[in-house]
């Protein structure tokens, strides 16, 4: 190898470990923050600072420990399928003990900011000096211990059946806020297998004056940690509380419905009295009713006889009336005609007085001789053929049957038909 080759190598060489220890030397002194983290620097002169934001910063050859802004703790059925993560705490639910000595497990999610203040975190950090150790000794203890004294605040029967939303409530405000403060009550229970009351001390919520549960002083505060969210989403408990719960659920069940039969009896026996009651004012009324309708048919009946009566006396007492007209003008007609003819009489007697009824013996008269000259027109007095010399004799005949009728006439009207000289 020549020397020229030997002093390319050897250029080449120191120029590779120059950018080698320079790759080194900003490794040791630039960092990068990655979203969703922050990142605590502690210089070598013992000076910490805290990256909040994404982006590079200067780590002058100090050491670094990296936090989840946010940690997540999934304790559901799940929890143990998945593999633990860097921000999250994993656990299939989480053992707790009632008040009665009955066990479980409660299932859920809960999420944990941690504090965004720079004195804060570095206080954080001092106590527990990384992540794993903020998730394991702090939140996880914390949330189960909380967890368990809400457990420890109610049977089991309750967190089955009437407390679960309470039991949340309770378990989010102790781990956010600090535990409550609790003291021992009297309480008077009755034994179910022998029917005893048995007294005994059970543990409840201490309260302030000002309504507000007493609590004792929260690490999270102290910390800055915040719950972003605390989900129950299950309850799982052993085998003897399931069966001493379904026991006194199938008791509680027999007795409500025994109750519901009873009422529903009473109801029925009611309903049937009720409805008798009914039907009894129902008939009365009915028979109310048909003693009010045949009062008044019977009132309009008799005022219908009544309008009847008055109506046939008003008739009667018409036709008496119209009888008793009819009465007095056929007595005026009679008079009137009586009186009509006295006058007509006494009308002809006067004028035949005056002229000795000479008109009406004139018309009789008149009225003779007019017939008799028909009559005789009729006859044929003369004969068409004469047998001898005597022509007159049918004439002279005639003229006698006629001064005869004449004479006669004026015998009967007794009128003198002479003229008389004055």
């Amino acid at each position: 190898m020549t020397d020229e080759l030997k002093n390319y190598v050897q250029k080449n060489i120191t120029y590779a470990a120059l950018g080698f220890i320079g790759l080194i030397v900003i490794s040791l002194n630039v960092g990068i923050n990655d979203a969703g983290e922050r990142t605590v620097v502690q210089y070598p002169t013992g000076t910490l600072f805290v990256k909040f934001t994404p982006g590079m910063y200067f780590k002058g050859f100090g050491n670094t420990w990296i936090y989840p802004d946010v940690i997540t703790y999934d304790f559901d059925k799940a929890g143990s399928a998945g593999k633990e993560n860097e921000t999250s705490l994993k656990a299939t639910g989480v053992a707790v003990r009632y008040q009665d000595g009955g066990t479980g497990t409660v299932y859920g999610k809960a999420r944990f900011a941690l504090p965004n203040d720079e004195e804060t975190m570095i206080r954080l950090h001092k106590d527990f000096r990384n992540r794993e150790a903020v998730a394991e000794k702090l939140i996880r203890t914390v949330a189960e211990e909380s967890m368990n004294l809400t457990a420890g605040l109610m049977t089991s029967e309750e967190a089955y059946a009437e407390k679960r939303g309470i039991f949340t409530q309770w378990a989010e405000q102790q781990v956010a806020s600090g535990k409550f403060f609790t003291e021992l009550k009297s309480v008077v229970e009755k034994q179910e297998a022998t029917n005893e009351h048995l007294t005994r001390n059970i543990p409840v919520i201490k309260y302030g004056e000002d309504g507000l549960p007493i609590q004792h002083a929260s690490d999270f505060k102290m910390y800055g940690i915040k719950v972003n969210g605390f989900q129950i989403t299950d309850w799982d408990f052993e085998r003897k509380t399931l069966e001493q719960i379904s026991r006194k659920r199938e008791a509680t069940m027999g007795i409500i419905t025994a109750k519901a039969d009873a009422e529903r009896a009473r109801q029925e026996a009611l309903t049937a009295e009720e409805q008798g009651k009914k039907n009894v004012m129902v008939d009365r009324y009915t028979k109310e009713q048909e003693k009010i309708q045949a009062v008044v048919d019977a009132e309009k009946e008799k005022a219908v006889a009544v309008t009847q009566a008055m109506k046939a006396v008003l008739v009667a007492e018409q036709g008496k009336l119209e009888a008793e007209q009819k009465r007095l003008a056929a007595i005026a007609y009679k008079q009137e005609q009586i009186m009509r003819g006295e006058g007509d009489a006494e009308y002809k007697r006067l004028v035949m007085g005056a002229d000795g009824a000479l008109s009406t013996k004139l018309d009789a008269w008149k009225t003779v001789h007019i017939r008799y000259a028909e009559a005789i027109e009729k006859q044929k007095w003369v004969p068409e053929i004469q047998m001898g010399g005597n022509a007159q004799t049918g004439g002279s005949a005639a003229n006698d049957l006629i001064e005869l009728l004449k004479a006669q006439t004026a015998k009967e009207l007794k009128l003198d038909m002479s003229v008389k000289n004055n």
